[in-house]
């Protein structure tokens, strides 16, 4: 659960991992307040459960399909990390951010 102040709501649009980096992905959109490095994204497993992951990394990106610019949240993690981090199949959800959580 989230006890932390919310400091903005991001869309997920699909989640992948580049394994030789150690790194998971998350690309959508912020649809209020704002993000940065070293904060937190909070990700709903069930009505009392999220999981935290601090933010490394966040870039603008641009598809070669779409005119639209995306974020792109960098999230480092261990290959087990990933592998969780993958089988959940994060997409098109909310997600919160928050200064404050537990790595």
């Amino acid at each position: 659960m989230i006890t932390n102040q919310i400091q903005g709501r991001f869309e997920v649009i699909e989640s992948f991992a580049v394994a030789a980096r150690n790194e998971f992905y998350l690309i959508g959109q912020m649809k209020e307040g704002e993000i940065q490095e070293n904060w937190f994204v909070h990700i709903k497993l069930n009505a009392s459960l999220d999981l935290t992951l601090r933010i490394k990394a966040v870039e603008e990106v641009e598809m070669a399909s779409d005119r639209h610019k995306y974020t792109l949240i960098i999230i480092e993690g261990e290959k087990e990390e990933l592998d969780f981090m993958l089988g959940m199949r994060v997409g098109s959800e909310m997600v919160t951010i928050t200064i404050e959580g537990e790595d």
